[in-house]
């Protein structure tokens, strides 16, 4: 009797060990989805847009108009084409502060430890902690 209750003690300690090693294997590993990734941080930076034509003849007229008002005779006519010239640059550069740009980043670091940054032109509505998976050459929220 005493003998059965042996065997059967060794018995069950030799499955639960058997259990217990199972999970604790070596070789077992997470699967890791190389695509999946959690958003890190969002950033939204502001460029200045692109001057064009229109700033460039405003100002070239208003430099111009205010360089003929200087001095008399050649050197108003200097003061009027350096007045064309930086009106020109300068209403180029009010009409690029006119039409800025705004621009959303993203970061993301992968399961596999892989971190990227993508770029949208208007508000991907993701924030830190979000669960992304990369599809094509962007993201979306998984």
């Amino acid at each position: 009797m005493q003998s059965r209750i042996l065997r059967t003690a060794l018995t069950a300690l030799a499955l639960s060990s058997l259990m217990a090693g199972a999970h604790a294997d070596p070789h077992h590993k997470k699967r890791i989805c190389n695509d999946c990734g959690k958003v890190t941080g969002v950033r939204v930076v502001e460029k200045d847009g692109k001057g064009g034509a229109a700033g460039v003849i405003v100002g070239g007229v208003a430099g111009g108009l205010l360089g003929n008002q200087i001095g008399s005779g050649s050197g108003r006519d200097i003061a009027t084409v350096a007045g064309a010239v930086g009106g020109a640059y300068a209403g180029k550069h009010i009409e690029g502060k006119m039409k800025k740009v705004k621009t959303w980043s993203v970061n993301v670091r992968y399961q596999n430890g892989r971190t990227a940054s993508y770029s949208f032109a208007n508000d991907p509505h993701m924030r830190k902690g979000d669960r992304v998976r990369k599809s094509g050459g962007s993201i979306v929220r998984s």
